[in-house]
């Protein structure tokens, strides 16, 4: 995870006490498509429908559904796939965005170094335990076929043998899982498409593109507008003068002064559009969040976007 001024992470609460859980809300609200659109609508070369998601935190990237809008700002610790014509905004629970076609991943924070007998161990004896407590019906656990890795399916099995909880288990590097209602297109494309990004073959293109989004991130907290357009490129500077793009990080001075992460974004080989989260500094502020888009020209990634919380 990439964090700027210090390191500061939210605690993410334990996976079978998180999205598998039956009442959690959602406690940030998301940028919907998160911004893409927004930032994008006079941009023909930006195809919505070929992007992955990259969680730097998590470690792992995937494809994202047709018709599907991933977000790692909604619920802390974990990257939530959702409809786009899915209102996914503070106060609805998880359950709720579940029925709704939903799909979550979350890292399996008690598991560590890619350790086989440890990760059978804990999903038939944790997670798999935990679902029959909170769904309080059995659950059934079987292999599955993941490329490259280690994988189990856990489904909690209602009335008649029917599955009503799918969850997807995958031993990476940093082992995750998946969870949905039940096993959906969606749950199927997210789960199936899921590489460790330590060994993905995309690996040296995220790092570059994230290393730059820290380093926008960076100026962008220190209101250094100049430098900005300097690294930018030729439609943001159409689209923003020096004293237009100084003017918006002064309304954004409250939140610029507050330790940023970057949680992870889409990707597609010629744009990253990071999701930031803007962290409480006070027990009475909440978390906020934004966006940097990126562009590739030649071996250089320029910002191409930026949207701020005012």
């Amino acid at each position: 995870m990439y964090s700027i001024d210090r390191t500061h992470h939210r605690t993410s609460r334990k996976i079978y006490k998180s999205i598998l859980g039956a009442g959690l809300f959602l406690v940030i609200i998301g940028g919907g498509y998160f911004g893409w659109k927004k930032l994008h609508n006079n941009t023909q070369t930006f195809n919505a429908d070929t992007y992955r998601y990259v969680s730097l935190g998590g470690g792992y990237i995937f494809t994202v559904p047709a018709q599907y809008t991933a977000d790692g700002t909604a619920l802390p610790g974990a990257t939530l796939i959702y409809p786009k014509e899915t209102d996914a905004t503070n106060g609805k629970s998880l359950n709720d965005l579940f029925a709704a076609g939903a799909v979550a991943v979350q890292t399996i924070t008690e598991l560590k170094d890619n350790n086989p007998e440890a990760f059978n161990i804990f999903v038939k004896d944790v997670i798999a335990a935990d679902l029959r407590k909170v769904f309080k019906s059995p659950t059934d656990t079987r292999p599955a076929k993941q490329t490259e890795a280690e994988a189990l399916e856990v489904y909690v099995l209602g009335p008649n043998g029917k599955r009503l909880r799918a969850n997807y288990a995958i031993n990476f590097t940093q082992p995750i899982i998946v969870a949905a209602q039940e096993r959906s297109d969606a749950f199927v494309t997210v789960s199936l498409s899921m590489e460790d990004l330590k060994k993905s073959r995309m690996k040296t293109d995220v790092d570059q593109a994230a290393q730059a989004a820290k380093e926008i991130a960076e100026k962008v907290k220190g209101q250094k507008g100049a430098e900005l357009i300097k690294t930018s490129t030729t439609e943001f500077k159409k689209q923003k003068t020096n004293e237009e793009l100084a003017s918006m990080l002064k309304e954004s001075t409250a939140y610029l002064d507050r330790p940023l992460t970057i949680v992870g974004g889409l990707f597609n080989n010629q744009y990253f559009i990071a999701q930031l989260v803007f962290e409480p500094s006070a027990q009475t502020e909440q978390p906020t969040v934004g966006i940097i888009s990126l562009r590739k020209n030649g071996k250089t990634w320029e910002l191409d976007g930026l949207q701020l919380p005012k």
